[in-house]
């Protein structure tokens, strides 16, 4: 059987590139991708007959297991809904991107519990997954269409190089694929980065494109504030959140991010690098608190996605990220317990911002627990 080519720079329409892909996946076929890493073959998790021509193809042993692909982040807990949060927030930060991130996915709840035991065995062999989401536009558009696991392994017999190009895996692979998609050299041409937590510590299972000190830099847990401006309750807000946390610590607050916290603060109006009203200024620093450095920020979909919590002042702030951005609606709270705004100090006197400070700090204090919490 010839294995058929589909050069990505020949076709001006991607929608019906996609579409052959998906067409052969679901018809039980091999396919190689472009990711930026290597190059990997793919076989759907549906399809026992793929799965085990994917196994045959790669000459891959029993019991070695083979990573998956799923559609972005948001998708991770329907298969393993018991993650931890370190790798949660790590999936959502890393994810599209170089690395694979292990996990258990033994719960009934999850969606591999529906697939064959012949198929678990290869995916899972010891009851943790691999996964995978490439940073390759067609690929996770292929991926969102299918809304199922895609078994994916780089592009080569077990124990050769990777392939990093459609050519070498072309040489490397003979005829076992189907389909081959060809978009030039890999971006890295090194594998992802795997690896797995555990008690929030990170383990390096094989070196990739990224770093252990950068993925320890990017499991820092990030608490976020929201208002308008970022000019009055925000910035006061942060600051207060970040000294109560450096208390707790016993450190100072420019070590907090080598401690594992960031606390940052944004609004959903802003203009970018204004400074702090001066009214809040001289309240934090009556409080022995600057602010003096502080630049404002418009509050962005990046952002959101790096926060674990996200504490806004008032319901209209929490309705406009609700709207414009839904998928991170899950992780956003009302400061205020009692589902009250936080009041606007702006255009009040020295008294209304000490007794809007007076409440920020004691609703962060109703929520310390959780801040601190890994």
């Amino acid at each position: 059987m010839t294995t058929e080519v589909i050069r990505l720079c020949d076709n001006s329409s991607l929608q019906s590139v996609k579409e052959a892909v998906i067409s052969a996946l679901r018809g039980g076929k091999l396919v190689v991708f472009p990711t930026e890493t290597v190059y990997g073959i793919g076989a759907l998790a549906s399809s026992p007959e793929a799965v085990n021509r994917l196994v045959t193809a790669k000459g891959r042993k029993k019991g070695h297991a083979i990573p998956v692909a799923i559609s972005g982040w948001r998708a991770l807990r329907a298969y393993s809904p018991d993650v931890d949060e370190v790798t949660a927030r790590l999936a959502r930060r890393l994810w599209p991107g170089p690395v694979t991130l292990v996990a258990d996915a033994t719960s009934p709840k999850s969606r591999f519990a529906s697939l064959t035991d012949e198929v678990k065995n290869v995916i899972m062999p010891r009851g943790t997954v691999g996964y995978r989401v490439p940073s390759h536009t067609v690929f996770t558009d292929i991926l969102r269409e299918l809304n199922e696991p895609l078994l994916l392994t780089s592009a080569n017999l077990t124990g050769e190089p990777p392939a990093v190009n459609a050519e070498s895996a072309k040489v490397g692979l003979g005829d076992r694929p189907d389909l081959i998609i060809d978009d030039g050299p890999a971006g890295f041409q090194r594998p992802s980065t795997v690896l797995s937590i555990s008690n929030g510590a990170v383990n390096i299972i094989r070196e990739g494109v990224y770093t252990k000190e950068r993925i320890e830099r990017m499991k820092v847990k990030m608490i976020l504030f929201v208002c308008t401006g970022n000019t009055c309750r925000s910035p006061m807000a942060e600051m207060i959140c970040a000294n109560m946390i450096a208390r707790h610590l016993g450190c100072e607050v420019d070590e907090l991010e080598s401690r594992g916290y960031l606390v940052m603060s944004a609004g959903v109006a802003a203009l970018p690098d204004l400074p702090a009203s001066p009214d809040a200024i001289e309240v934090m620093k009556n409080r022995g608190i600057s602010l003096e450095n502080h630049q404002t920020q418009p509050l962005s979909d990046d952002l959101l996605r790096y926060a674990d919590r996200i504490y806004v002042m008032g319901r209209a702030h929490q309705e406009a990220i609700s709207l414009q951005w839904p998928d991170h609606a899950e992780r956003i709270s009302l400061l205020s317990t009692d589902g009250s705004d936080i009041c606007d100090p702006l255009g009040g006197d020295s008294q209304v911002y000490q007794e809007c400070a007076k409440q920020i700090e004691s609703e962060l204090r109703k929520h310390f627990s959780e801040i601190i919490s890994p």
